[in-house]
């Protein structure tokens, strides 16, 4: 086993630890670094050294930028992207950006809403790339457990399905990154590079459009994977919803009495449209619209 394959392994099994029981905290600074640090600590005892969990990268110097140039899998195309130098001013913009993550606040918002806030939120910190590695799978993490305590679920794994859906992740990602390094850079090499970038990609979905097919409010899903009992313990607020599926499936019973398959097809359609409407916000309003 190389050390690739050994240090996949290693933090795959501390991300799933994670999922079972995140780590407390107030989505700070502080929270970002105990991510990186439960995720990467079995490295270095494994030789792999150039992770130093939970510790922020040292500044770039002056003369050069932090960047990387990408090899993409499905289109053999390269993705150039350049990342904050990693000194004071970005350390104050980190800390400035996660002030604003409140999971109480950000669960009174809709989906849609919810999804543009984690987009934006993810861009500013992947721009400033805090530390020398393992920044995605800290980050994926942190919004993820973030998701969740505000009603959420984000589902990261669908864009690790195929080249081509972790191609678009990755692009995603890198232009979000770009399109804010190139309001910092002053005109040089890599500027051009990441222009080129961008416009390579520009008609590719972005960040907020890709979150948006990634979020879910954690209700509808208990809605929809849950049994009854099992839901609305979980989420009281559930009860509008099941009430009407009972509504339904009495007037159908009325209306079709002796064809039990009008009646399937129906109750299914009531079903599909609160669901539909679940995973938009809705918690109350299920009339027909």
């Amino acid at each position: 086993m190389n050390d690739v394959e050994l240090e996949t392994r290693l933090t795959w099994k501390r991300v799933k630890e994670l999922e079972l029981r995140p780590i407390p905290g107030k989505f700070d600074a502080a929270h970002l670094k105990e991510t990186h640090r439960v995720i990467f600590q079995d490295c270095p005892r494994h030789g792999i050294t150039r992770y130093s969990p939970g510790e922020f990268r040292p500044p770039t110097p002056p003369d050069k930028l932090h960047s990387k140039n990408r090899p993409l899998e499905a289109s053999h195309a390269h993705s150039y992207i350049g990342y904050s130098w990693m000194g004071a001013d970005e350390i104050r913009e980190l800390d400035e950006t996660l002030k604003t993550v409140d999971p109480k606040r950000l669960s009174r918002l809709k989906p849609g809403a919810f999804a543009v806030t984690v987009a934006e939120l993810y861009s500013r910190l992947d721009y400033i790339h805090p530390f020398q590695d393992g920044n995605s799978r800290t980050l994926r993490t942190f919004t993820r457990q973030l998701a969740k305590e505000s009603g959420f679920e984000l589902d990261w794994t669908r864009f690790n399905q195929t080249p081509k859906s972790r191609d678009g992740l990755y692009i995603a990602r890198d232009r979000a990154v770009n399109e804010i390094s190139m309001t910092r850079l002053p005109e040089c090499e890599q500027k051009f590079k990441m222009y080129d970038s961008i416009h390579q990609f520009e008609k590719r979905p972005g960040m907020k459009e890709l979150l948006l097919e990634a979020i879910r409010p954690a209700r509808a899903v208990a809605f929809e994977k849950l049994p009854e009992r099992d839901a609305l313990n979980a989420y009281p607020e559930l009860a509008r919803a099941y009430a009407t599926l009972f509504d339904a499936e009495k007037y159908f019973q009325s209306k079709f009495p002796g064809e039990p398959q009008s009646r399937y097809q129906a109750s299914k359609q009531v079903r599909d449209r609160v669901q539909a409407l679940l995973d938009a916000g809705e918690t109350e309003n299920f009339h027909r619209r």
